[in-house]
């Protein structure tokens, strides 16, 4: 066949799948409002790359809590507002709960076969099922150890060290998550599994973000041959599927191999392995991906939220001096806090409810899709369509939350309106069958992290060498969304602290 014979295919496939998709979308009654589109690619061209949420928000102004996008015959719809998500993504979780066919990262990179972009079904199930056994509420409180443990030396590098915080900060969620996943433990941040899931962690974020390649949009695309013109991105696929396998196998084969020599750490995965010694390929399978998992999904996203705390710290002192005073009243001024000590620090849960909905580090979910025709407020949502929440627009609601823009813990213990400031959390973990399993594991570890910084040091705006205050920018960017770089003074809230941090450090060298 000849050269042309191959570039015409391709062509022919993708101008009938468009139609195809078009006619689709024109069956039964009217679609959700939504900008003006193109012929044949929609709405591709209006979508920006970067913080979409904020434009999503915009166009939510214009077009109402749910509305119709297309990009080359693809049907999205966007939801704005906690009503339209709990009927759609909750009460009616039994179509709404599958995920689009990613083709980048899914499909070519392998992360289809990982919890978050698995798709709806028994396998998604199980996998679920396996991660609630260690991570629900009632079993998260056995690894409150570890994070006491891991804390006893993040407090003093964050002392020896503070303009390094958000490296430090960066260590202790790897440290803190592989003790847990894995049994390991990781002595600093270059520690080959950590920066091997850090890699991983880093392709993901690069191939699922929005138009980073154009196979998502055009899936045919998948099937031109590797010398095709623009098909380089099938060379990225596979060096990047390569990271992701290492990413997945490498940890697993660390605490097989510790088990078999009678050596192993008490770990999640080593339940895994132990509990189950008689596997099929399928299942081990399974239980690689679900161990793998654990970092994968909340280590990046736990430091995003560590690093907001940080940033809302050295913008709102006031809220700082009010928790520092509940931590004293409540600790005394000699001890860290525990978990124990949660249920007697209101203010300090209220703080970490505004550090969630303040920027979240999901501003979008992850994109669920419908599996049948359905019909919501007479329109007609097709079956196929990407449905997205667009949390961070919910989140910044004035008529949900008062002064959106600004970090006020104290809206959640205001009386009054039940309809206001509700918990964010009903948000930013996800929607219907879709929440994340690991909530329990990570409110532990943003609370434990925040309320012992706080009764250890104070935050502030670094200064000008003049000692005027440098404002920091508070711009957040990405998928999984982190604060752009920003300094602060970390420093030790007396003589008696600094010398209490200083032993906590002496005590981990002997």
């Amino acid at each position: 066949m000849s050269q042309s014979s191959y570039l015409t295919i391709p062509v022919l496939v993708f101008a009938v799948y468009v139609l195809y998709n078009l006619v689709q979308r024109l069956r039964g009654s009217r679609l959700p409002p939504g900008p003006p589109k193109l012929p044949i690619i929609g709405n591709a061209l209006q979508i920006p790359k970067e913080r979409e949420w904020l434009t999503f928000n915009e166009w939510s102004k214009q077009y109402g809590e749910i509305m119709h996008l297309s990009a080359f015959g693809r049907s999205i719809i966007v939801l704005s507002s906690p009503n339209v998500i709990d009927q759609l993504l909750d009460k009616r979780s039994a179509i709404y709960s599958d995920r689009p066919t990613f083709q980048m990262v899914g499909e070519m990179m392998g992360y289809s076969e990982l919890l978050p972009l698995s798709p709806y079904g028994t396998r998604h199930r199980e996998s679920r099922k396996l991660i609630l056994t260690a991570l629900n509420s009632r079993q998260a409180s056995q690894f409150s150890h570890v994070h006491e443990e891991k804390l006893a030396t993040f407090l003093p590098r964050l002392l020896r060290s503070p303009e390094d915080f958000r490296l430090n900060i960066r260590w202790l969620v790897a440290s803190i998550v592989f003790q847990i996943s894995h049994g390991h433990a990781v002595e600093d941040f270059g520690d080959p599994l950590v920066q091997l899931a850090e890699r991983s962690n880093h392709e993901f974020s690069e191939a699922i973000a929005t138009g980073a390649f154009l196979v998502d949009l055009v899936p045919m695309l998948r099937y031109v041959p590797d010398w095709f013109p623009g098909a380089g991105f099938k060379k990225i696929a596979k060096r990047w599927r390569k990271t992701m396998e290492r990413a997945r196998d490498e940890p697993y084969d660390f605490v097989k191999s510790q088990l078999e020599k009678g050596v192993a750490e008490p770990s999640f995965t080593a339940n895994l392995i132990s509990d189950s010694m008689t596997l099929t390929p399928e299942e081990e399978n399974m239980r690689r991906c679900v161990s793998s998992i654990i970092y994968i999904a909340g280590a990046d996203t736990t430091v995003s939220a560590i690093e907001s705390f940080f940033l809302a710290m050295s913008l709102y002192p006031d809220v700082q001096r009010k928790a520092q005073a509940e931590l004293d009243m409540v600790l005394g001024l000699s001890r860290v806090p525990t978990l124990a000590d949660r249920h007697r620090l209101p203010y300090i849960n209220h703080l970490l409810m505004e550090v969630h909905r303040w920027n979240p580090v999901l501003p979008l979910s992850l994109p669920h899709k419908v599996t049948q025709d359905d019909v919501y407020d007479d329109y007609f949502i097709p079956a196929g369509s990407t449905i997205i929440a667009n949390t961070w627009a919910i989140l910044h609601d004035a008529s949900l939350y008062p002064d959106p823009n600004n970090f006020v813990p104290e809206r959640y213990s205001a009386k009054g309106n039940s309809y206001a400031n509700p918990d964010p959390r009903a948000f930013v973990f996800g929607y219907g069958r879709r929440v994340c399993p690991g909530q329990s594991l990570a409110e532990d570890t943003l609370f434990m992290v925040t309320a012992s910084t706080l009764a250890m040091f104070d935050i502030a705006k670094p200064v000008c060498p003049d000692g005027s205050p440098i404002e920091p920018d508070v711009t957040y960017t990405g998928n999984i969304s982190h604060a752009a770089p920003f300094a602060c003074r970390i420093t030790p809230r007396s003589k008696e602290i600094q010398r209490l941090v200083e032993e906590m450090g002496n005590a981990n060298i002997s």
